[in-house]
């Protein structure tokens, strides 16, 4: 059947609110004494109204107190609800393909209008939907047909070629009673064979089934085999054009860009390019022919129900383990309590016997003062950093280690990788000038030899000519290197090598700073106080490599800050919790950092990463692709806008420095 107008349920239709509205339900009933209610029995709740499901689930059914119920899980929703929605993993591209095939879409909940609009403007531009129907819409809830009615009296639509989807027997009861068409998903904790016994054109187990073209179909009440991929042959409305030459021509050139690049210095700049170019193609083109295609379809549907069921992992991040029924006693106060933790002193019920596995834990403890969490919180970074931040920011604390501490610990950690793998890094000798003009040797040599190979390979005459004239400047530059090294040291006079007898600006400078720095130094000495706090401050800052890196972080965190401040990102981060992004970040790369220093066999010390930055560009556009749920795309290029404002905001800086160390000249010369 050809419909014109698809208006879908929220939760568990196109999104999974389930773990917000678990979580506010809880928090509303543990407050009220109802600790016996499970989390499925909340799940099952999911379509109703409110003061239903307050009722369902306690048994009250005084209205004043269920209006109370309400009224605080809506407080509750205003903290939870938003941070803890996810869409369902093909639900944006499902119907931006319906909008572009010209349907009308909208949307009829239970769940505030606001509410659903505040996540819709996480994913889409805005007045993306073409309608809206909220609880505080209709006089009358689900089952009753008030809202879809409205919405398709609104739409100028009819029924006829109206389709209503939902994943609930609710929704089911709702299209039977407006008199349109049904399709039911089973993204939520109602069956198929539930759904079955209603009217109905389709049950599907993903909202992309929606986009093949069946033929029409009068509705049935039951079904007899559910639609598969492997058994579906149809074509979709929205059908992606196959790749052009141009492209594909695109593509080689960025392959023999990346080798080149590859060969003639070790940087991955267009092997970086070529990836981002490729992901944008297969994104937007089909690449695959259509018979291909359909071989390849039956293998690669479990890989993608596999990587969907990752990628909900990702965003949920771990579960908050339910509350206990059971009844135990305390081993620190010998109270009897119910639950995870003694209502008396507050120590967990799951105090074992020492072993080597929590020993080790407990030692580790001692020495880094790690509490609970900081295990977590290291493989949370490795692969969900953003949605760690963005838990962390929303108010979810108990389970993560608080970033700072944990920098100071990785910090830590670092040195003690360091002294393992390079201890030389963190006692560097100076080298002396006949070290240095070996290792100047060397690189000539090792630059001569390089420039004979591509001498050997080139084919046009200039490039020979070009590369002759660079072979002869290193000729003479090793010539000099080895006359310089045959004369005495001690005659070298660098100071007076150059005599001048009119002092340039440069000279002025250097001589007017060194005479403001023995000045504050000697204001220093002044104070026994002074020179105690200002030895000490030296004498930490040097080689501290957690201090190095909060430095920086105010500069990333105001440049991030600006380059997401526009409105459909939604953040509605202030600067402090910016910092705080920003630490975690740091401590991301920083646990890279430690993984991969064996493997380079030396460090980098005065560097404040041991990453490469192409592999730092990448870990922030990730990071800020989960923290702001963004499309890969757009993290990318507010990426390099985040890496331009920090690099003004540092030019900025230098030029205040400079100015105030001139006041400061001026202010203290005599």
């Amino acid at each position: 059947m050809n419909y014109t107008t698809y208006l879908f349920d929220f939760d568990y239709t196109l999104a999974d609110s389930s773990r917000g509205i678990v979580t506010c339900f809880r928090n509303v009933l543990t407050r009220h004494g109802y600790t016996e209610v499970a989390d499925e029995d909340i799940k099952r709740t999911i379509g109703k109204t409110l003061e239903d499901s307050f009722s369902i689930l306690t048994g009250v059914t005084d209205i004043r107190q269920l209006m109370d119920f309400k009224q605080e899980y809506t407080k509750e929703a205003d903290t939870h609800m938003t941070v803890n929605t996810v869409l369902f993993l093909e639900t944006k591209s499902v119907l931006v393909a319906l909008k572009d095939t010209g349907a009308r879409i909208g949307i009829i909940s239970t769940k505030y209008r606001y509410r659903i609009k505040e996540l819709l403007d996480l994913h889409f531009p805005t007045n993306f939907m073409d309608i809206i129907v909220g609880g505080e819409d209709v006089k009358e809830a689900k089952p009753a047909p008030e809202g879809l009615l409205f919405a398709i009296k609104q739409l100028h639509a009819s029924k006829n070629e109206t389709l209503y989807i939902g994943d609930s027997t609710v929704d089911a009861e709702t299209a039977q009673a407006a008199g349109v068409d049904f399709a039911g998903v089973t993204h939520g904790v109602t069956t198929a064979r539930e759904l079955s016994k209603y009217p109905h054109w389709k049950i599907m187990s993903t909202l992309d089934e929606l986009l093949e073209n069946k033929e029409e179909q009068s509705p049935i009440f039951e079904i007899e085999k559910p639609i598969c991929p492997e058994n579906d042959t149809t074509v979709s409305f929205r059908k992606k054009r196959r790749i052009s030459i141009w492209q594909i021509v695109l593509l080689l050139s960025l392959i023999w860009l990346s080798y080149e690049e590859k060969e003639r210095t070790d940087s991955f700049f267009f092997a970086f390019i070529f990836l981002l170019t490729i992901w944008g193609v297969l994104q937007k083109r089909r690449i695959l022919p259509d018979k291909a295609k359909a071989l390849i379809t039956p293998w690669w549907h479990p890989c993608t129900v596999r990587l969907r069921a990752f990628r909900l992992k990702l965003i949920r991040g771990n579960e908050t383990p339910p509350i206990t029924n059971e009844t135990s006693v305390c081993q620190n106060c010998g109270t009897t309590y119910i639950g995870n933790y003694c209502n008396r002193c507050g120590q967990s019920r799951n105090t074992p016997r020492y072993r080597l596995s929590n020993a080790l834990k407990n030692i580790a403890g001692g020495f880094f003062n790690i509490d609970r969490g900081f295990g977590r919180t290291l493989i949370d970074l490795l692969y969900r950093p953003g949605y760690l931040i963005r838990d962390f920011i929303g108010g979810k604390r108990i389970q993560y280690f608080r970033p700072f501490q944990t920098l100071f610990i990785l910090a830590a950690l670092y040195l003690m990788t360091v002294q393992l793998v390079a201890p030389e890094a963190l006692n560097p000798k100076k080298a002396t000038q006949q070290e240095l003009q070996e290792e100047k040797k060397e690189k000539i040599i090792s630059a001569q030899k390089k420039l004979q190979r591509k001498l050997k390979k080139a084919t046009s005459e200039e490039e020979k000519k070009m590369l002759a004239i660079t072979l002869d400047d290193l000729e003479k530059s090793l010539e000099k290197i080895q006359e310089q090294s045959t004369k005495d040291s001690a005659t070298v006079t660098f100071n007076t090598r150059y005599e001048d007898k009119e002092e340039d600006f440069i000279d002025t400078l250097i001589e007017n700073s060194d005479k403001m720095e023995d000045k504050i130094k000697q204001f220093i000495r002044q104070s026994p106080f002074l020179t105690k706090v200002c030895n000490l401050l030296i004498s930490w800052g040097h080689g501290n490599k957690a201090f190095h890196i909060i430095i920086t972080l105010p500069l990333f965190a105001f440049a991030t800050q600006l380059a997401f401040r526009r409105k459909k990102y939604k953040s509605n981060y202030n600067t402090t919790e910016h910092i705080f992004i920003q630490a975690y970040i740091a401590c991301q790369l920083l646990l890279l950092s430690i993984v991969i220093l064996p493997f380079h066999g030396y460090a980098r010390i005065s560097d404040l990463y041991e990453l490469p930055w192409w592999l730092m560009f990448s870990l922030f556009c990730l990071d800020y692709k989960q923290l702001y749920r963004c499309t890969w795309w757009k993290s990318f290029w507010r990426t390099i806008i985040m890496f331009i404002y920090s690099l003004i905001l540092l030019i900025l800086l230098a030029v205040l420095a400079t100015l105030l160390a001139g006041a400061t000249f001026y202010i203290l010369q005599p």
